[in-house]
């Protein structure tokens, strides 16, 4: 085993980054390299979007061999952790963690990951409402429009999530009106978000997903379907979002019934 400390230092989009292997560990320098790689995204010296040094300037800085530098890269690679873009090179992968039963926005989930939301406008139509949405919106008239907005949902410039979002037309008659936060526009509109309901299902990429998430067709990805409420329990809001696996984690705590 080589009993040699291994320092160095690789460049974060903020400052030089500085990793440690302790060679007298009796850790496989691989695994000290992926533990030494998550410490740095943990405590924000890495943000998504951040890219990694190649597999040869890890040896070079770090004095490691090349298949050490392979084998860590390609675990954090396999656990999620780093994603790889040919010819771009590796990077770290946003991550939307979310704690159920407590309810973010979008923003709000990629702040407390460490990085910055950005949305892309898709689409947007103002158009008559279907059946099924007035049932879900509570709206009485046959004739009342809504708005149809569609974004593609960013971490540092990488598209983590694609999102159609239904709203009674009243609420978003501009689209200049809007700037990142759908939340935070319907409470300036005094009708803010206070509960939603939500559903999970797993789904295959069609044409258009495939497209405005750079995937192949028929890669699994799970879908959200949320109903937020505002007050009086009026919905205002009803979305679809389409999740790239590999980018979100939605923790659920429960709680067994005591027996009497």
């Amino acid at each position: 085993m080589d009993h040699k400390n291994h320092i160095g230092k690789i460049m974060s989009t903020t400052s030089p980054l500085q990793l440690h292997l302790e060679g007298y560990s009796a850790l496989p320098l691989y695994m000290q390299l992926m533990h030494a790689i998550k410490a740095a995204i943990t405590e924000g010296r890495l943000r998504p979007g951040d890219v990694l040094p190649s597999e040869r300037a890890l040896v070079e800085m770090l004095a490691i061999a090349r298949g050490t530098a392979r084998k860590a890269l390609q675990q954090l690679l396999e656990e999620g952790v780093l994603i790889r873009n040919q010819g771009s090179g590796t990077f770290v992968a946003p991550q939307v963690r979310q704690s159920l039963p407590l309810l973010e926005s979008f923003s709000e989930m990629a702040n407390a990951s460490g990085g910055e939301a950005q949305s892309e406008l898709v689409g947007y139509l103002r158009r008559a409402s279907t059946s099924g949405e007035r049932l879900v919106l509570q709206l009485d008239d046959d004739k009342s429009d809504v708005v149809e907005l569609t974004r593609l949902r960013k971490i540092n410039g990488i598209a983590v999530s694609l999102q159609t979002a239904i709203l009674p037309a009243h609420l978003l008659s501009n689209i200049a009106e809007l700037n990142e936060s759908l939340y935070l526009h319907l409470e300036k509109k005094g009708s803010p978000v206070l509960r939603a309901s939500q559903r999970f299902s797993a789904v295959a990429t069609d044409s258009k997903l495939a497209h405005y998430l750079n995937i192949r067709e028929q890669t699994p990805l799970l879908l959200v379907v949320r109903t937020g409420f505002t007050r009086r329990d009026q919905p205002v809001e009803y979305t679809h979002t389409w999740c790239l696996n590999d980018y979100y984690d939605f923790t659920l705590e429960l709680h067994r019934k005591e027996l009497a």
